[in-house]
């Protein structure tokens, strides 16, 4: 390798052993710093040879830490984090170890971008493997729906392109099949002529959710596909444009991104903008990458994590009546609730475009449990799998992998039985003897 191999015992290693959930404490036997691709063909052949378990570490972000595993090899693509932008083709080439943020930078600077998360400290791999929603799904497609290529290290070392006249098995299974099928150093992106967005943040009292959920639940449907909104339950922080009384008070937050001319987003986004009486507001017109960091902060690395996550075909007045009640009562003021919807181009795209099984449903909600402490960490864990199991009358039975909180069963919690047989035979045809856990880049 023309990169560093990390041993136990050394600085480096305890460094890069570390992902972004600091309640994730595992240590692989080693980790292998990948230089380049040719250093990931190396160190998967190696472990072949060895019977050696791999782990991927490419932004390091996943909840679960699938990154990193007791006993593994730990191919770490953090150095693999280029971006190139093809103007002219409406492409961008992301190295597999790439941060959203990166990728944000580079098309930003020719006024374009792709789908990429709700944050930008988020990792390319994990997210775009396990299906991709974000701030511009609506408008331009799932993060997989944007994706043209990818370079792939194999189980036996070679190194394909995966694309859809090359493998086209592979590069379907790679379109939100949650990985374990190679390991992905670089992607090839579409990009679409986003640059500002007329985006921001607008408080409501606790007590306004159940009504704040109706309108949600009305509006979203027929929503320009430019618009995606995103309720939060969460604290109030102590920011100026909210009154004194409330900070540190459970609140629900919505917030909104319209992607399209900002001239006409005031009057596209109004029914839900302008619902109710608000505590307070703020946004505008802003730069999609500076608006793609908004909630940055609200996401540090090393704090205390658990998420879990359900699929929704409606959101009735019986799930209403219970979310608000589990949103309202958390075991630390840093947890939150988060409900989304879907529609627009994610709804678009052909069914079987990709191993992605979600597409087809209007909404799902987030339980973010978020603690600064690791004691909290049962605590955390615990609400957020009863807020799950309150709503399991009315979700579906799979959940998105890339908010799937638990590493177990992937496949088995993330998506259907069609789906999961078909993953399976691809496995058993590009890694036969099993070398890849059934985790993506994360």
């Amino acid at each position: 390798m023309r990169g560093p191999l990390l041993l136990p015992g050394e600085a480096d290693y305890e460094q890069r052993r570390r992902v972004w959930n600091g309640a994730i404490d595992r240590r692989p036997v080693a980790i292998a710093r990948c230089a380049d691709a040719e250093d990931v063909s190396v160190a998967v052949k190696f472990a072949a040879s060895e019977r050696l378990p791999l782990s991927i570490r490419g932004g390091g972000h996943n909840v679960a830490g699938l990154a990193v595993r007791d006993g593994a090899l730990m191919l770490d693509l953090g150095a693999l984090n280029h971006v190139e932008v093809d103007v002219p083709a409406g492409i961008v080439h992301v190295e597999g170890g790439a941060l959203w943020r990166e990728v944000d930078a580079a098309t930003q600077a020719h006024g374009l971008a792709t789908t990429g998360g709700f944050v930008s400290s988020t990792g390319v791999g994990g997210l775009t493997l396990g299906g991709g929603v974000g701030w511009l799904m609506r408008h331009c497609g799932l993060a997989i729906d944007n994706m043209i290529s990818a370079d792939v290290v194999l189980a036996d070392g070679r190194c394909v392109v995966a694309s859809a006249d090359q493998h086209a098995d592979l590069f379907w299974a790679l379109r939100g099949g949650a990985g374990g099928l190679g390991v992905v150093t670089r992607f090839a992106f579409r990009v679409h002529p986003v640059n500002e967005v007329l985006a921001g943040v607008v408080f409501h009292p606790i007590e306004a959710a159940p009504a704040l959920l109706r309108a949600f639940r009305q509006f979203t449907p027929r929503a320009p596909e430019q618009a995606t909104f995103m309720l939060v339950f969460t604290t109030a922080p102590p920011a100026p444009f909210l009154p004194a009384p409330v900070h540190g008070q459970r609140v629900v937050a919505l917030a909104y991104c319209w992607s399209g001319d900002p001239a006409y987003g005031e009057q596209a986004l109004a029914p839900l903008t302008s619902f109710g009486v608000p505590l307070g507001k703020i946004g505008g017109v802003m730069p999609y990458a500076a608006w793609q960091q908004s909630f940055d902060a609200q996401a540090p690395a090393g704090d205390y994590y658990y998420w879990t996550t359900s699929t929704l075909d409606a959101l009735d007045d019986a799930l209403i009546d219970v979310l608000v009640g589990s949103a309202a009562a958390v075991p630390d003021p840093l947890c939150e609730v988060h409900v989304h919807h879907l529609g627009g181009a994610v709804a678009s795209a052909p069914a079987d475009a990709g191993a992605f099984v979600h597409r087809d449903a209007p909404f799902f909600i987030n339980a973010i449990g978020h603690a600064g402490a690791a004691e909290k960490i049962p605590e955390i864990r615990g609400w957020a799998r009863g807020l799950r199991s309150s709503l399991v009358l009315w979700a579906r039975a799979a959940m998105q992998a890339n908010f799937a909180g638990d590493a177990g069963d992937w496949q088995a919690q993330t998506h259907d039985a069609a789906t999961r047989a078909r993953l399976r035979d691809l496995r058993r045809r590009y890694d036969p003897a099993g070398l890849f856990l059934p985790v993506r880049n994360n």
